[in-house]
């Protein structure tokens, strides 16, 4: 009786998994255009390498693209062709490579720990912040968290199994690191090593790489290196210099493209990145770990700490420290103990929703992420959410405040969707004037961008499919008309009193969306 019924557990647990992963990865993906200047970019190079047919040299704009490697590109063009071209399709990797990750912990927690640990693990992962949004944006940075979830769950599970099927797990474990390379370079190797370095320290044992099937190393290698191998005999030296020395080294040891923040950067990014999980998070790093645990933390610590040491940070790169520590935050809601740190972590997840609510509500514009819901329709839900947060943790165990954030952050996604992306598109997004762009330019025209933000540029050259011409002041945009010609323009509104005022050109508009507005352009 017990295994029929621990059977239908399992499947409850998975259909439980699937409907949680499809609420908040999956529903209404293509709902809004692509946002800032990565979503646009990485879209084109995978719509150009459909297009073209060239699966190996990655192009922009008819233009050789070496700043990232190919798997997001690959699984892209492959959406593309069952789907059609378009956001939900560019999105499509990302969303599925979260929701394998969520279904990796769950084998991983369980088959190490427990079915509860696994099961939690995998419900703090999935609706963690940065976990369900970067889950919904086309970019590198889920399917490399996703391989190396997967490298971290086949080693965890191949270290708690004996007999043969040890060795596939190992085999499984390479695989990841594989495909991890293939999703954004040597670092999805370097991280690892750092991590199992670190780790046969700690226990005082440097040989235990002997016993994990060095010989994997080889399906690593199967699986990275055929592209690798073709795109450097295609581009020659040209791939090498941008791709490794450019992108990956000077990035890393300098500041040459951009990005430059301080070393505690990832402190207050971790907390916004695990929200609204930072109540697990206190308890799980104030006691004594074992050998699996010690890996798990191992496995976040060192993407913390070497990105840290950056020159360039952004708040993905951190992504793959989330799902090591949804599994050691399982452990303590599945330990059900309140302690000191348990508190002080409700505390702190309470204390964020209110900062969550009046920066939203308040400071929005300054923060440029200005929603345009006013005030108090942010601070009264975070008020309110807080309030019910620190009532349920004080009268209620640990599993039912983790109960309380699953819920709350579902119907919190699903509002997002409703109401508020579709303001984000008409404030972030160069969609809305994919067809708003037809009633006065034909699609060979050519359109100026004034003073633009890179997400204006790369977002207009992914929906016009051609780069726009940009002027960054009034004597550039002069320079255009030289020649008597009318230029049609885009700008951001605040910069149409800018021009009016300098009479370098003048500029007569004809349609607004959101906080830009097109117009005419000629000279005196």
């Amino acid at each position: 009786m017990r295994p029929k019924l621990d059977q239908h557990l399992d499947y409850f647990i998975v259909a439980a998994l699937v409907a949680l992963c499809y609420i908040l990865f999956i529903h209404d993906l293509g709902g809004i255009g692509f946002l800032g200047p990565d979503e646009p970019r990485y879209a084109g190079v995978a719509r150009e390498m459909y297009q073209s047919g060239d699966f190996i040299t990655p192009r922009l704009g008819g233009e050789t693209w070496f700043e990232k490697p190919v798997l997001m590109y690959w699984l892209a063009a492959i959406a593309y062709a069952v789907f059609g071209v378009g956001e939900a399709a560019a999105r499509l990797p990302s969303a599925l490579g979260a929701s394998l990750s969520i279904f990796l912990i769950y084998w991983c927690g369980r088959r190490v720990f427990s079915r509860g640990v696994g099961f939690a693990a995998a419900v703090i992962l999935a609706t963690s912040v940065g976990f369900f949004a970067l889950a919904r944006a086309a970019s590198m940075d889920m399917l490399l968290t996703t391989a190396l979830t997967g490298a971290l769950a086949c080693f965890l599970v191949a270290m708690v199994t004996e007999g043969p099927r040890r060795r596939w797990y190992f085999y499984g474990f390479y695989a990841a690191l594989g495909f991890a390379v293939l999703a954004k370079g040597p670092i999805g190797i370097l991280l690892p090593v750092l991590a199992l370095g670190l780790f046969m320290l700690w226990r005082g044992t440097p040989w235990d790489w002997k016993r994990w099937h060095p010989e994997g190393v080889l399906v690593t290698a199967l699986v990275a290196g055929p592209w690798y191998t073709a795109v450097t005999w295609v581009n020659g030296r040209e791939f090498f210099d941008v791709f490794i020395l450019n992108h990956n080294l000077e990035r890393f040891t300098s500041e040459v493209h951009g990005h430059p923040q301080p070393f505690y950067f990832y402190a207050p990014v971790l907390l916004l990145l695990l929200f609204p999980w930072t109540f697990v998070l206190f308890p799980a790093l104030r006691r004594r770990y074992t050998r699996s645990e010690q890996l798990t933390l191992l496995w976040a610590v060192v993407p913390l700490i070497f990105f840290s040491l950056s020159g360039s940070k952004l708040p993905a790169y951190i992504l793959p420290v989330l799902p090591p520590l949804a599994l050691l935050g399982a452990r303590e809601i599945v330990r059900n103990e309140v302690t000191t740190a348990y508190r002080v972590g409700v505390l702190v997840q309470a204390a964020f929703w209110v900062v969550v609510g009046v920066a939203l509500g308040f400071f929005g514009d300054t923060l440029n992420i200005d929603f345009e819901i006013g005030p108090f329709a942010a601070l009264v839900p975070a008020l309110a959410l807080a309030g019910l947060l620190v009532a349920v943790a004080v009268w209620f165990p640990p599993p039912a405040l983790g109960t309380f954030n699953a819920v709350s952050m579902s119907i919190v996604v699903l509002a997002i969707t409703i109401a508020v992306f579709p303001r984000v598109q008409s404030l972030e997004s160069m969609r809305p004037w994919e067809g708003e762009l037809d009633q006065f330019v034909e699609a060979g025209d050519s359109v100026v961008l004034y003073k633009p933000d890179r997400w204006m540029e790369y977002g207009l050259q992914y929906y016009r499919e051609a780069a726009p011409r940009v002027a960054l002041s009034a004597e550039e945009l002069a320079m255009l008309t030289r020649n008597g010609d009318r230029l049609f323009c885009i700008a951001e509104n605040h910069l149409l009193d800018e021009l009016s005022a300098d009479q370098t050109v003048l500029i007569e508009v004809v349609s607004s969306v959101g906080d830009q507005s097109a117009f005419w352009a000629w000279q005196p």
